[in-house]
């Protein structure tokens, strides 16, 4: 892995066989903030606020990563008081000796989420308003038969459709359309025209919103 400080002060990683940056070069933060606070968790959170405020809100994540958009979600989800249901997948892990140099924070509960075990079982932090799952696992294969309709919000986080195309098909997003409850939403940075038409061949409404930090422009799709 290959450490690089972003735009925004930020460190990234590029992955050795990919290629691939975990987070855009114009700022890690400012790009998770964008695409998956604002317009994920702060979207749903709002909608769910005078119905559902009680629930915990139930994230789902595509690409772990370095733990960067779980570790703003509670950050944010402590902010607006409500707690937080996040199960993630990811098929290779980061290496205790890689996230200890990202410096994110010296928060112990990002120390916490990262140390969680990847054995499928929800850990619950302090009082219990942050629950995490992790599974290290194979989006492709993974049995999804279990979660129909449980999340409110996906954060697709995979590397771009161009290096991973089978993480971005439509049978990809049919599980993803599954999994989540009615008026439940799906964002994700990237726009590309087969991105957003395998999303719509499985059944979302398909938003275009502007981009992070220049980009033009991002996707959030709505379950309908």
């Amino acid at each position: 892995m290959e450490f690089l400080e972003t735009e925004d002060g930020s460190l990234t990683l590029r992955h050795a066989v990919l290629g691939e940056l975990y987070h855009s070069d114009r700022g890690a933060v400012g790009e998770a903030e964008h695409v998956y606070i604002r317009a994920g968790l702060d979207f749903v959170a709002a909608e769910r606020a005078a119905a559902e405020s009680e629930r915990p809100i139930a994230v789902f994540e595509v690409g772990f990563g370095t733990g960067l958009n779980a570790w703003l979600t509670a950050e944010r989800a402590a902010e607006l008081g409500r707690a937080v249901d996040y199960r993630a997948i990811d098929l290779y892990p980061l290496a205790e000796e890689t996230w200890r140099k990202l410096h994110y924070t010296e928060s112990p509960f990002f120390e916490w989420m990262q140390e969680v075990p990847w054995d499928g079982a929800a850990y619950r932090y302090g009082e219990g308003q942050f629950s995490l799952t992790k599974f290290q696992a194979d989006l492709v294969t993974f049995d999804f038969s279990e979660m129909a309709s449980t999340f409110d919000v996906v954060y697709f986080d995979a590397f771009a459709p161009d290096a991973q195309p089978e993480l971005w098909s439509e049978a990809v997003m049919a599980a993803m359309y599954r999994i989540l409850r009615p008026e439940g939403v799906l964002v994700t940075y990237s726009s590309k025209g087969s991105v957003k038409q395998a999303l719509r061949a499985v059944g979302f409404e398909v938003s275009r919103l502007p981009g992070a930090l220049g980009k033009r422009h991002m996707v959030r799709a709505r379950k309908i």
